[in-house]
Order: C-alpha cells, then structure tokens, then sequence
C-alpha cells in the first residue's frame, strides 16, 4: 500500500473517531452547587432537589443535624429553608475535582428577633456525576454576626427534661 494514501487513511479515521467519540460530561461541582443554591433562594423545592443523588447526604443544616440521607429526607429541609425565605448569595467559590467550597451570605428570614441580618455559610459538595453527593455546611464563627447567630440558636435550645 502507497504509505501516503495509508497515513492520509489513518489519520482521516483518527478524525473523524475524534468528533464522533463524545467524552463523559463532567459536571463543574460549583455550577451545580450555585444551581441548587438558587432553585432554593427561589423557592423552587422540585429543581434543587432534582439535583441530588438518591443516596445523597446532608449534613449539620436545620433538619439535618447531624445528617440527612436520602431525597426524601433532603426535601424536607429544602421545603423548611424555603418556609424561611432563606436567600443565598455565592461570596466565593473553590473547586479541587469533584469538591466545591462555596462561601455564601445566607439571608434567613425567620431569626429576625437575633439581630441578625445574614450570616457566612461555608458548604462543601461533593458530586458523583451529574449529581450532588453529599453537603456538609459550616457557619464562619470568625464573622461577628454568624457568632451571634450561633450564640442566640444556643439561648434558644430547651435544656433536657430531667
């Protein structure tokens, strides 16, 4: 065979392989967590929780402290954060593969009587595919308003019935 012909060949089915070969899609975790975060600041339960996994984990928010498992479980705290009018704004973002930090501003409505306005909430995704995995949330206790926030919750608690 001419070795130019075989090489022009090779090359063409290399090509066009290339074009027709789609890769896996991957999922930037920060887009997918500044979309759930605002399907919630909107009010919209069904489309956040569409974007967790089935087995997915929630942990250290309302509901879910210690740990929500499950859509079932997720969607009530999603439904009890939207009772709250909470209201997300994404401060900063940090991606490291399938990981992403997101630092927010949280306007909650309910806690009007803490004197507080909004607090620093770090949370953290995980993702497995196109799907939220797992979030674990933080408070800044380093941000005077979220400590306030935090110390006024405590003053709240009932101690156990004896």
């Amino acid at each position: 065979m001419n070795r130019p012909i075989f090489l022009v060949t090779l090359l063409a089915s290399m090509l066009a392989f290339a074009v027709f070969t789609r890769a896996p899609a991957e999922v930037d975790p920060a887009s997918l967590a500044e979309q759930e975060l605002a399907a919630e600041s909107r009010g919209d339960v069904a489309a956040a929780v569409a974007l967790y996994a089935d087995d997915a984990i929630v942990q250290y928010g309302g509901l879910c402290a210690p740990t929500c498992v499950g859509k079932a479980a997720i969607q009530k705290e999603l439904e009890r954060r939207v009772g709250a009018k909470n209201r997300w704004t994404v401060v900063g973002r940090y991606v490291s593969g399938n990981v992403a930090v997101i630092k927010t501003e949280l306007q909650i409505g309910y806690v009007e009587a803490s004197g507080v306005d909004r607090v620093i909430v770090w949370c953290i995704y995980e993702t497995k595919g196109d799907k939220i995995a797992a979030v674990t949330l933080a408070g800044q206790r380093t941000d005077p308003q979220t400590a306030r926030l935090i110390e006024w919750f405590q003053s709240q608690a009932k101690p156990p019935a004896r």
